[in-house]
């Protein structure tokens, strides 16, 4: 099963066909559905970098599953409340975001540390 999961989200032209059929499929649900996953995108990758700036590891990780969590369901409650009916649509899309982006990006990898 892992290696399923591993060959299905290392193709990138399979997340990508997923994530216009959403697009796609929850923009005919309704026309202003194109703004959550976007919206959802934005305040994830601003979370992340926020994160990012955090040099302990352990508060890093726990940071970042937290603000996960909490913009997921903050995102779905805003989606459930105003676009009904994309709601399912929403929740997949924020399931594959979730799944394809990784905290790590926003990690500067150029950190120098000294002890001392």
């Amino acid at each position: 099963m892992k290696s399923f999961l591993n060959t299905l989200f290392s193709n990138k032209n399979i997340i990508f066909a997923a994530s216009v059929v959403f697009i796609a499929a929850g923009s005919l649900a309704n026309s202003f559905f194109v703004i959550a996953p976007t919206g959802y995108l934005i305040a994830l990758a601003l979370a992340y970098s926020v994160g990012g700036k955090i040099s302990n590891h352990g508060l890093n990780v726990a940071y970042n599953w937290s603000i996960k969590w909490a913009v997921f369901v903050a995102f779905l409650c805003l989606t459930g409340i105003y676009l009904k009916e994309a709601f399912v649509y929403a929740m997949f899309s924020f399931i594959l975001i979730n799944i394809v982006l990784n905290p790590m990006l926003f990690i500067s990898q150029n950190k120098v540390t000294t002890n001392g």
